[in-house]
């Protein structure tokens, strides 16, 4: 599904346009013209179908060099290792270095999948499988995909290694906040050891000043312009001394 000239959506779930498999995320393929790459690549059991969207959409899957992750949970970055194999092996593997281990060791604690399984989030057969790591990300570092440039910018509280991409291409920024802040202004706390309101208040903080047009999150609803108004729909929230109001959805 083309979105702009260079974003299109390849994989989506039952909490958003059940393109692929009902427990991916929003999965984005970014053409940087020589050169392929995925944002987030869902849970792993709608491999098949995102090459499908992949090949509908014009592209070759064997152009996929990156595979770029906002953080490890289940839905998010369960399926890279199945994904990776599926590219042959040859795409590089990018997560925050806070999680990166949790990746290469498919600890499955460590992203709250055990408790996640109990709370009926995924099916008791799911299994994170481990996955090498090719490059650890941090605050400030600019990630290139063929001509087109994003920069890291670290966003925790959501769960740790939490991390969104800012894009600036033809003076338009687009914004893949992953779980940090939805359509609307909602945000997803949860009852995991990891999630942190303090962290997470002070992430959404951070957004305040991007100028954001295309507004791609991890779930739920998009908006190609005037994007800005769901971080910022968020973040007055904050300066009333609420919290914003919680994501509700279902994979089910």
């Amino acid at each position: 599904m083309r979105l702009t000239e260079r974003v299109y959506l390849v994989g989506s779930g039952a909490s958003g346009f059940a393109l692929t498999d009902r427990y991916d995320c929003h999965v984005y393929l970014l053409d940087g013209g020589d050169e392929l790459a995925l944002i987030d690549v869902g849970a792993g059991m709608g491999v098949a179908g995102i090459m499908a969207n992949v090949r509908a959409d014009g592209f070759d899957p064997a152009s996929i060099r990156h595979i770029i992750l906002t953080h490890a949970h289940g839905d998010h970055g369960g399926g890279t290792a199945r994904v990776r194999a599926a590219l042959g092996n040859r795409a590089k593997v990018y997560l925050h270095t806070d999680s990166a281990d949790f990746l290469r060791e498919g600890n499955e604690e460590a992203i709250s999948l055990d408790v996640a399984k109990e709370f009926g989030i995924y099916p008791p057969d799911y299994r994170f499988e481990p996955c090498p790591v090719d490059i650890e990300l941090e605050e400030g570092q600019s990630l290139q995909v063929g001509d087109l440039e994003l920069e890291v910018v670290e966003t925790p509280g959501h769960c740790i290694g939490h991390t969104s991409f800012v894009m600036r291409h033809k003076d338009r920024t687009f914004f893949f906040g992953g779980d940090l802040v939805f359509f609307g202004g909602r945000i997803l706390l949860q009852n995991i050891y990891d999630c942190d309101l303090q962290a997470y208040i002070a992430s959404l903080v951070k957004g305040a000043d991007l100028g954001v047009d295309v507004f791609l999150p991890g779930h739920g609803g998009l908006t190609l312009d005037q994007g800005q108004r769901h971080i910022d729909d968020a973040v007055r929230n904050l300066k009333e001394g609420l919290v914003p109001l919680n994501l509700t959805y279902s994979r089910r």
